[in-house]
């Protein structure tokens, strides 16, 4: 019946199908009926008879999920009840600990059955059991020494899930304080990263190593290669030869690959046409993912193919070459080209060993040239496009074989003059061919780099082949109408009988021998028949040659693009009227063009002319910035790479940023003198908050560059901003970025990197500590941010500001005082030692390294943890402080005697000391700053009604200096800029106002130009 407690085993093991609401109830009435019966063998032996039911059902069911979870609960709490409380409530838990080891001793005996659903949920249920067991159980050795042993073998499971839980199960009998644990040393391979890893993360990856070595291993003996698709071939190789463990690269080159070449009798060709290297290998779409591209991976593996075989019978068995050492055009095929090239690179690569063999595989380069341009022409025109009824699979499978042919000519010496001639000439002759697609533009600027070296003439040349594409020279022919043919003609026929006439009359002075009139009559002949000429060429159609300008997409394209691939070329500073010309004729005129590619590359060219010259930067900027926010979503991402370009390379100062590389370190650093000197550069402003909207943007591409490139623009110390930082932190963990595999990447290793590259950056993550915690845990419930756990940011958040971690980095401390972010934590929980943070904070500043700046500060820390422990009533809140005390007592020994008397002594009367010492040690930081003093004042007096004895001198003030970093809710706060004026050195931090915090609007933090600005006097009260 509906709310009344079961009183049975059966009635309990249905009711925990249903959900998880009635769990507590559940346990309670569980633990009466172990309690109240007569035989506990017996109850063992009936719960254990229900547990099967569920042992046997492989599927992931939620009735049978939920059933494993109570029961891993139920169990968990008996070895909870053994750890803890009195002498006499552990002597009688001793029966409870029997049946949590007979559990256990049951669920081991079971790992190794016949049934695969009874393997996995024993290896499942040994998982959850463990993990109810808390942070701090201990395991007797005998049993730790059993679930090792059975976990491994389990490990050798052909089920991947069995082997997946046994892993998880492996993963939390590891210590993470022991470096020889059995648990990493019993585990082979080690993990190449660097950085602050936690050693049960380090020792998780180890068994994924493992699990991926037998599942290599088991896809090389016990499956053929036609069981899978081409995408998990590809995926298959791409994942294992890109591994970051040798051992399993080892595995995936000499065992997979082996195994699947035997099944080809050793034809690596045959090979490869099961991983059709035309459609993986044949695309020119720029790849952003950082992911190792289907070529890439392909020559890879092709490689490790190379290297378990003999040089000598490599060439032996390559038998596809002719005389003239060329592969018959007949016979050229996309894998036969792609083999070919990776053979010549291969040898190439052994150096002076591979000359003899490379001459055996390449004729000379002047013969090598006229090969592959009897190839080429071959290939169709691209300007009118392909017809649906063209062939183009034989279209793309010349492409693909014209691309690998033109690496190849990037293999043979260029020694030979007269070979690198022909090469150049060769080039160019391609590059003003119809049917170049893209990438084959890409390849042939490659080749033409390597045989002109010279900069400026091959900026010269380039430029003249840009020149003949879009302004081709056609000939014009012009012919005469019909009437002026008519008046010609009839001129012409004069002229006929006037020679005619000349020539009878010349003749009958000869036959008179009247030779002087002759030779005049002569002359005369000369004239006309000159005069019939001119009049013939006349009559005759003219032909002129003149230079069209081609304003089409398609040429504009190539054009664009053979400047793009001239551009990344190029090491200049600054530029040469050649290239400005460029920009002006050609470049500007693509950004006007209503074709999306033709936009997009002409974006690109303008971005990499920008580069090379800092005021061309500066004047092309704001048109990057517009394509980056109005224009389709290629070309917004293009001109977004660009805009972080130009500002790492040029930085916020060429832009109009007054001190642009120091940003602000918080909230009020930089105090300035004059508040007129305050006022932060509009342009670095504007600039910077546009890049920070970028983060919201729905187009996953978009948000992954901004986020990349903010944090590039960190990293590099352009920009250094604490709230910048909590942003990209917050996007991080954000659940709708959780697909977004690049982004998570990019800053997952940012993070690290950043926050231990020295100590401005140490500091930056320290200012965002709080922040951070108090964005998350104040987001409203219909935001993503809400479902984020807390608890994992704060871990993550000190590992980032672990001194051990600064150590290990060499970052250097300087002469300035740690930020008290334990001090932070222990005000944020005398606030209100009722709120449900409180745990969370507690456990975090459990987990915390204190700051041992000084004795003082420790003693400050010590009287702090006994407040909070006095008012505190939750056991798992003090447990955390009771460990936060006993780490302050290990720095500094002197608390647990002394000093922890004197506080008990002095009790209330600190308190009423604290705001009067507090207030006069902010007169004398601030010389009389009277509002300000109220305010201290004012504190003083809530924490009277909080009872938070606090230490006299002047500690309290500069704790509350510290704790109104984050505190401030004025205006100043959602005003902050993004630069910030250096401030002098000789004057402290300004103090806020340190009011009683409101809630944050997650709305504004997210909103925030992403720095901080200096705040004047007047702001700052």
């Amino acid at each position: 019946m509906r709310g009344q407690r079961p009183t049975t085993l059966c009635a309990v093991f249905k009711e925990c199908q249903k959900g998880h609401q009635n769990t507590t109830k559940l346990l309670a009435a569980l633990k009466n009926i172990h309690a109240t019966h007569p035989d506990p063998a017996q109850f063992q032996a009936e719960f254990i008879h229900y547990l099967k039911h569920s042992l046997v059902v492989f599927r992931r069911e939620p009735a049978v999920e939920r059933t494993l979870e109570f029961v891993a609960k139920f169990a968990g709490s008996f070895a909870a009840e053994a750890g803890s409380g009195s002498d006499e409530e552990k002597e009688n838990a001793g029966g409870n600990r029997k049946f949590h080891m007979d559990l256990f001793d049951f669920l081991l005996k079971s790992h190794n059955a016949n049934s695969q659903a009874v393997r996995f949920r024993a290896c499942q249920l040994i998982n959850k059991m463990l993990n109810a067991l808390g942070e701090d159980a201990e395991v007797d050795d005998d049993l730790y020494d059993r679930i090792f042993e059975c976990m491994l073998m389990r490990l050798r499971d052909k089920i991947p899930a069995i082997r997946v839980q046994a892993v998880l199960a492996l993963t939390r009998l590891q210590d993470p304080s022991d470096q020889s644990c059995a648990v990493i040393t019993g585990c082979p391979g080690t993990d190449p990263t660097t950085g602050p890893v936690r050693p049960e993360l380090r020792c998780y990856y180890r068994w994924v190593v493992i699990i991926v070595h037998v599942v290599l291993l088991v896809l090389a003996e016990k499956f053929h290669i036609r069981a899978l698709t081409i995408a998990q071939r590809l995926q298959v190789l791409q994942q294992g030869l890109n591994d970051r463990s040798e051992a399993v690269r080892e595995v995936c080159g000499t065992k997979l690959l082996q195994s699947w070449l035997r099944l080809f009798e050793g034809n690596i060709l045959d090979l490869l046409g099961c991983l059709d290297v035309e459609t993986t290998c044949g695309t020119d779409e720029e790849v952003t993912t950082g992911q190792p591209t289907g070529e890439e991976t392909i020559e890879a593996a092709v490689m490790w193919m190379f290297k378990q075989t003999p040089t000598d019978e490599l060439i032996m068995n390559f038998d596809l070459l002719g005389e003239s050492h060329v592969i018959p055009l007949a016979s050229l095929t996309c894998e036969s080209a792609l083999y070919w090239r990776c053979l010549c690179q291969y040898v190439k690569s052994l150096g002076t060993e591979g000359e003899e063999y490379q001459d055996r595989l390449l004729p000379t380069l002047t013969a090598l040239c006229d090969y592959v341009q009897s190839h080429l022409e071959t290939l169709p025109s691209v300007e009118g496009g392909l017809d649906m009824t063209s062939a183009v699979d034989d279209h793309l499978r010349k492409e693909f074989v014209a691309q690998q042919l033109v690496m190849i000519l990037g293999i043979p010496d260029l020694t030979d003059e007269v070979g690198r001639k022909r090469l150049r000439g060769l080039i160019h002759d391609m590059l003003l061919s119809d049917n170049m697609t893209r990438p084959l533009l890409k390849l042939l600027i490659v080749r033409y780099c390597s045989v002109q070296t010279d900069q400026e003439a091959r900026i010269r040349d380039l430029v003249e082949v840009i020149a003949d594409i879009r302004e081709p020279i056609t000939v014009l022919e012009t012919s005469l109408s019909q009437e002026q043919m008519r008046q010609k003609e009839l001129k012409l026929a004069s002229i006929r009988v006037q020679l005619n006439e000349a020539r009878e009359e010349m003749d009958q002075l000869v036959a008179a021998q009247e030779f002087q009139k002759a030779a005049e009559m002569k002359g005369r002949v000369d004239e006309l028949e000159l005069s019939k000429s001119d009049l013939t060429e006349e009559m005759q159609p003219q032909t002129q040659e003149v230079r069209t300008e081609k304003n089409d997409p398609l040429t504009l394209l190539r054009c664009l693009t053979i400047a793009a691939e001239m551009l990344q070329t190029l090491t200049l500073k600054g530029l040469s009227p050649t290239l400005r010309t460029l920009v002006d004729s050609l470049m500007l005129t693509g950004i006007q063009s209503a074709d999306p590619a033709v936009r997009n590359m002409a974006v690109r060219c303008l971005g990499l002319t920008a580069v090379l010259c800092k005021d061309t930067a500066v004047q092309y900027l704001p048109l990057f910035l517009q394509a980056s926010q109005v224009d389709l979503d290629a070309i917004q991402v293009t001109a977004l790479r660009i805009v972080f370009d130009l500002l790492l390379i040029f930085g916020l100062k060429a832009f109009g940023a007054e001190n642009s590389e120091q940003q602000n370190q918080g909230e009020g650093e930089g105090e300035t003198e004059e508040p007129q000197q305050a006022t932060p550069n509009n342009t670095a402003n504007s600039l910077l908050s546009i890049l920070t909207g970028m983060l919201d943007s729905e187009n996953t591409d978009i948000r992954t560059n901004a986020a990349e490139g903010l944090a590039k623009l960190m990293m590099s110390g352009r920009v250094l901003s604490w709230k910048l930082l909590s942003r990209l932190m917050l996007l991080w963990y954000n659940p709708t970025t959780e697909d977004d595999t690049h982004l998570r990447h990019c800053l997952g290793t940012f993070f690290p990197m950043f926050a231990f590259s020295g100590r401005s950056a140490q500091e930056c993550v320290e200012e965002a500590f709080l922040p951070t915690l108090q964005t998350l845990l104040d987001a409203p419930d219909t935001s993503p941010l809400a479902t984020v756990d807390v608890g994992n940011v704060g871990s993550l958040l000190t590992t980032l500001t672990s001194r051990a971690n600064m150590k290990q980095f060499c970052v250097e401390r300087t002469g300035k005082p740690d930020l008290p972010r334990d001090m932070e934590l222990c005000n944020e929980i005398l606030k209100d030692t009722y709120s449900p943070d409180v745990r969370m904070f507690c456990k975090i500043l459990g987990t915390m390294e204190p700051t041992a700046s000084s004795t003082a500060h420790l003693k400050d820390l010590y009287v702090l943890s006994q407040q909070i422990t006095q008012e505190l009533d939750d056991r798992m809140s003090l447990k955390y402080m009771d460990q936060f005390q006993k780490t302050l007592c290990e720095l500094c020994p002197g608390l647990t005697g002394d000093g922890q008397g004197d506080t008990s002594q002095t009790g209330q009367e600190n308190t009423s000391q604290t705001g009067q010492e507090g207030t006069t040690g902010n007169q004398r930081e601030t010389e009389g700053n009277k509002e300000q003093s109220q305010d201290k004042e004012g504190k003083s007096t809530a924490a009277k009604k909080k009872a938070a004895t606090k230490t006299p001198g002047k500690t309290p003030a500069r704790r509350g200096k510290k704790k109104a970093d984050w505190e401030s809710d004025s205006d100043a706060d959602a005003e902050a800029s993004v630069s910030e004026s250096p401030a002098p050195a000789t004057r402290a931090r300004s103090t806020r106002k340190a009011a009683t915090r409101t809630r944050v609007n997650l709305k504004d933090l997210l909103s925030d130009s992403g720095s901080d600005a200096p705040q004047d006097d007047s702001q700052a009260v």
